[in-house]
């Protein structure tokens, strides 16, 4: 902070900044040279932004109105305010019906405005209005102009022309005012100040002083090794005893995520490693929207059961809250509540959570589910829910909200920490915020006021208070009037820097650059990255500005702002973070440990296993054990709608209704056409029956009629192929029986059992998907069931899958005859199969497979050893628990051995 600077603050003047962090910085300033002089204590010095300012003016001058009995001009509107104002014009104009989001062309609209006032662009009239979107917005503006002139609403747009004619009107607003770190003023600002000046308002404007110091430029592979590359040149400066570290990211909104992640791992791995709760040394500037914080998530879920369904996975994440009350005590079977639901409807309600809470779930897991304290809760909000209007205004709601959240005991029962408790504050001060509306929004419902609600949570930016830090990661705008001791400005490629011109849709593209508008043109975007990267190479003794070459398949080159910059070798990337290398220096205290095997299984298993366990004991030993003996299973999640395992459930049970009823060959040839298709409409519409009951949601009225109507094509296309077989008569559709196989007891359910005409049994599969008789075969089958199926039935003829799918039906397989039905050859046709001489060794070879899968599953074996590879992982959902990609996946093919 220079002299002159200080000394104004100190006699009393009033600095104007662009940036609630510059005024941070000069209040921090102000600070260190008070307590240089020997200042134990001192008066605040007077700093604000320059919005704050002019409302401060404003109510300056309302107060002085009623001080001499006169009227308040008008009510000034808020931010939260204008922005529903604005949505509410959009809305109801005749524009909106061809408007698919009115939201952010409200928001277009608004800063549309806003521009107009500040560089002094006349808004145009309706019918004087070049081009539809200029059109639209003169409509708007129009709207919006009348709507606060008859209310008496002051916009903030127009409040510095409303402040300067009070000024001339005798207001002094100000005895000394210095602007600090603008880039440039606007029209508007320049009028205000002038007249200022003239009514003896003292006035100067200063920024930060430029340093003198060394710029040089970096160049990097990706943008990942740049931020990483910028941690460890942080963490050196720190401990070299550098205090003010400035880290600028133009794309910092988009890249917070991984900055965070690459700056914990180089500057505080503990933290990464052992959650220990150690402070940060570096601020980010940018926060996240209010929405997307833990504790707000929680209460806009907990606000969101009261309009009606919720997303089963989002219902579990507020089931699992602990910003709920109880959810300490009840921790365990709330996560038994989210398994519970996510095995129905994709969508849930509060009436489902309170039955499976008071253990009406049923099931072994009934018990495990009982939730006293959240059933109790639930009812209030039901109790709540049921005697509220049906429409009422903002702060009616807002009200209502605020109880809601406390009869269920958000946020929490445990102490908050220092960031909650700032997110619960942030709230409080958002319901305030939305009971504000009353004024621009009148009467609404609950839906549609949470909406609003959930959307100002959106709009509103919250970054929690804490310790000042050493190192500083900013956006580009951020940096504007700041100066460092070191300085680093990462992603500065030709991309992005200058960036490419945005000009407002809503004022004429002539207009914007005649007045030189911010983003109006690539010569303006030009001129002002030319003018911000000379103040960020000038604010830092030592400066480094640098670039990645690529972006995913693109590639990169450094901005030609920073091109003239000398370059400086960034040095070999260390490919071990920090993190990495600690967890490698505590390996000596570690013992290596190699388990690849359970205990074995004693006895015969009582219980019998799925055919699954052979697939998955051939596909990956660990993978068998994981979810025979561990039940290990991935959460399921729900999607809206039926998905392809719905649909062919849907099918296995049509044709089982279907051929339960028919029971023969010669019974199916027998039907007349028109029998036929009813037979089939029948058993489609009660197997739709079946399932939907159980799941309302996933089945609504309109999809039954809709699945009927494809069940019964898809039936009709199947019986063509029944209908050319040799005689048959079903014997078992979909009985379940036993069988062991290397001492494991498996439970055999077959779709379907034929005893075809001569003798034999046929073996069938439905299949809606695209199955290979190779996945047979093989020391390690990749789908054994059907081979399974066929060694647990007598006098075998042949087995085969029924494919009934919409672009073709047919039947794939092999019998110990020609003929049985079209599709299915003999071992010497079928070319996965002539290993062996006859059916016999087949059927053998079968068996000495799943007997030697089953003993090595019943004696322990559980290696991580894939069978394909990275292939056989893809979709596997126990990587978290065999952590296998901590060693890096196997290549494909790469087989892991007998199991």
């Amino acid at each position: 902070m220079d002299d002159l600077l200080f000394r104004s603050l100190e006699s009393g003047a009033t600095a104007v900044t662009q940036s609630h962090r510059q005024a941070r910085s000069l209040q921090l300033g102000y600070a260190r040279r008070m307590v240089e002089g020997g200042h134990a204590a001192w008066p605040a010095p007077d700093i604000v932004t320059w919005d704050s300012w002019t409302r401060r003016c404003w109510s300056v001058w309302q107060d002085s109105r009623v001080a001499r009995g006169q009227q308040r001009v008008a009510v000034l509107l808020s931010a939260a305010q204008e922005t529903r104002l604005w949505e509410a014009v959009v809305r109801d104009s005749v524009l909106a019906q061809g408007l698919m989001q009115v939201t952010p062309t409200a928001a277009a609209a608004a800063v549309a405005w806003k521009l107009s006032w500040e560089w002094k662009i006349p808004v145009p009239s309706v019918s004087g209005a070049a081009g539809e979107d200029v059109r639209a917005f003169a409509a708007w503006a129009a709207e919006f102009d009348a709507r606060c002139r008859s209310e008496g609403w002051q916009d903030r747009a127009r409040l510095p022309d409303v402040l300067a004619a009070a000024s001339e009107g005798g207001i002094p607003f100000a005895q000394e005012l210095v602007l600090f770190g603008f880039d440039e003023l606007t029209p508007q600002q320049c009028a205000l100040l002038g007249i200022l000046e003239r009514s003896g308002t003292v006035l100067r404007q200063c920024g930060p002083l430029p340093l003198a110091g060394t710029a040089t430029r970096r160049v990097f592979p990706d943008s990942a090794a740049e931020i990483a590359a910028a941690a460890s040149w942080a963490r050196d400066a720190l401990e070299a005893g550098a205090t003010g570290i400035g880290i600028v990211i133009p794309d910092l909104a988009t890249r917070r995520s991984q900055v965070i992640r690459i700056f914990d791992d180089v500057l505080l791995p503990a933290v990464v490693l052992d959650g220990s709760a150690t402070a940060r040394p570096y601020n980010l500037s940018l926060g996240l929207p209010l929405a997307e914080y833990p504790a707000i998530i929680t209460a806009l879920r907990i606000l969101a059961l009261g309009a009606g369904d919720m997303a089963c996975g989002e219902m579990g994440s507020l089931l699992r809250s602990s910003f709920i009350g109880g959810s300490d005590e009840e921790q365990v079977s709330r996560a038994m509540i989210d398994v519970a639901c996510r095995a129905g409807d994709p969508l849930v309600d509060a009436a489902e959570i309170i039955r499976i809470a008071q253990g009406a779930a049923g099931g072994a897991g009934q018990q495990s589910c009982r939730a006293p304290e959240l059933a109790a809760r639930l009812k209030a909000l039901q109790l709540l829910w049921r005697q509220l209007p049906a429409r009422q205004a903002p702060s009616a709601w807002a009200e209502v909200f605020a109880q809601t959240l406390a009869a269920a005991g958000w946020p929490g029962d445990r102490p908050l920490d220092s960031a909650e408790y700032q997110q619960s504050e942030a709230w409080r001060e958002l319901l305030g915020e939305f009971s504000s509306l009353d004024r621009v929004a009148g009467s609404v419902d609950y839906p549609e006021a949470l909406q609003v609600l959930r959307r100002m949570a959106s709009e509103r930016i919250f970054q929690p208070q804490s310790a000042q830090a050493p190192i500083q990661v900013m956006g580009l705008l951020e940096a504007a009037g700041l100066t460092f001791d070191r300085l680093w400005v990462l992603g500065l490629h030709d991309a992005v820097w200058p960036q490419s011109p945005q000009p407002s849709p809503f004022i004429d593209p002539q207009l914007q650059r005649r007045h030189r508008l911010p983003h109006s043109s690539a010569a303006r975007e030009h001129e002002f990255a030319q003018h911000r990267t000379a103040a960020l190479l000038a604010a830092a003794w030592e400066v480094v500005a640098s670039s990645p070459l690529r972006q995913g398949e693109e590639d990169l080159r450094p901005s030609p702002l920073i091109a003239h910059l000398p370059l400086v070798d960034a040095g070999s990337a260390d490919p071990q973070s920090r993190l990495a290398r600690r967890v490698h220096e505590q390996r000596p205290a570690l013992e290596d440990l190699v388990d690849e095997r359970a205990p074995a299984v004693s006895g015969e298993n009582t219980v019998p296993l799925g055919t699954g366990v052979f697939r998955d004991q051939a596909a990956c030993p660990f993978r068998a054990f994981a979810r025979a003996r561990l039940g290990a299973r991935a959460l399921a999640s729900p999607g809206v709608g039926p998905d392809a395992a719905d649909r062919g459930i849907l099918l296995h049970e049509a044709l089982r209704l279907l051929w339960t009823g028919l029971g023969s060959h010669s019974a199916l040839v027998g039907l007349t056409r028109e029998a036929l298709v009813a037979a089939a409409d029948d058993a489609g519409s009660r197997a739709i029956g079946r399932i939907a009951a159980g799941r309302p949601r996933t089945f609504p009225a309109g999809f039954q009629q809709l699945e009927r109507e494809r069940l019964c094509r898809l039936v009709l296309a199947w019986l063509d192929q029944e209908t050319a077989r040799l005689p048959f008569v079903v014997i078992s559709p979909e009985q379940q029986q036993t069988a062991i196989f290397g001492g494991v007891r498996v439970r055999i359910v077959p779709d379907r059992v034929d005893r075809i005409e001569g003798g034999g049994q046929v073996v069938i599969d439905y299949k809606t998907g695209d199955p290979s008789l190779g996945d047979w075969f093989g020391e390690r089958p990749d789908d054994p069931q059907l081979p399974i199926y066929a060694l647990a039935q007598d006098d075998v003829a042949a087995l085969a899958f029924a494919r009934v799918r919409v672009d073709g039906c047919g039947f794939e397989g092999i019998g110990r005859l020609e003929g049985i039905a079209p599709g299915i050859g003999t071992v010497a046709q079928t070319g996965a199969a002539k290993e062996f001489g006859s059916w016999g060794e087949l059927l053998a070879g079968w068996r000495a497979a799943l007997d030697a899968l089953g003993r090595s599953f019943r004696d322990g074996a559980a290696q991580v050893a894939p069978k394909n590879g990275s292939r056989t992982c893809e979709y596997c959902d126990l990587g978290p628990l065999c952590r296998i990609a901590d060693d890096g996946l196997p290549d494909d093919g790469d087989a892991g051995g007998q199991p």
